[in-house]
């Protein structure tokens, strides 16, 4: 587990998405789970660190995509955190209504995702926030919806330490080549482009310094620089 900024850290070695610990004084919160596989690995570097997996307060899930919520029902389970969810997402992460897409050959490669490849167990959503609700975790990070790779995808601001955990509204690597680079969500994978390109846009408008991606490298410093180019360039 390594230390991005103080009080945030990134459980390393995973096989799906990054998976964030923020740490306070009355326990700690993650932000993502990976994949079901990845438990017993999030699990021993929390032992590491400073909270044990059973202190876990909350688990802020960014959106419904099994590498993203794979560990969640496992770690929520053995630990009695709050599962936090859009209420958009919550129903698929619980279960009860399907993952839509905007085409068949994408709606094919999130079942076979979800169901072979994941076998992400459905989990119970304590919490379903919406946009401009708080979460109680590093002094308060605000909900920001950016729908479009999923319905209920969110993003999470501390605006006054400029950090903001952006899921898969963002990847900071190439999902097919593991390429450095701070890049759109994939088309084919998610639910809504246009929707997707619009979020991003309104994330270009935050004072951001760090930026937290669920896959690739953290953004340490003039993130709002690199998603304001971006938006210019998939604009152009």
């Amino acid at each position: 587990m390594r230390e991005v900024v103080p009080d945030v850290y990134l459980i390393e070695g995973l096989r799906g998405a990054n998976v964030y610990v923020l740490d306070s004084d009355d326990g700690g919160m993650l932000v993502d789970t990976g994949l079901t596989s990845d438990v017993p690995e999030i699990v021993a570097q929390l032992q590491k660190g400073e909270h044990s997996p059973n202190e876990l307060r909350g688990i802020v899930l960014t959106h419904a995509h099994g590498d993203h919520t794979g560990g969640a029902a496992a770690l929520a389970h053995r630990s009695g955190a709050q599962v936090i969810a859009h209420r958009d997402d919550a129903p698929l992460i619980e279960g009860t209504r399907p993952l839509q897409s905007g085409s068949f050959v994408a709606r094919v490669l999130i079942w076979l995702g979800e169901h072979l490849l994941f076998r992400t167990p459905t989990c119970q959503v304590d919490r379903a926030v919406e946009d401009g609700d708080v979460i109680g975790a590093l002094g308060g990070l605000e909900v920001v919806h950016t729908p479009g790779h999923t319905p209920g995808s969110i993003c999470l601001y501390q605006a006054s330490r400029r950090i903001l955990f952006c899921g898969d509204a963002l990847f900071n690597s190439s999902p097919m080549t593991g390429q450095p680079g701070l890049a759109l969500p994939l088309r084919l994978v998610s639910a809504d482009n246009a929707q997707a390109r619009e979020s991003v846009r309104r994330l270009s408008e935050l004072a951001v310094d760090v930026l937290c991606c669920g896959h690739g490298e953290p953004i340490l410093t003039g993130a709002n620089r690199k998603i304001a180019a971006l938006v210019e360039d998939a604009s152009g």
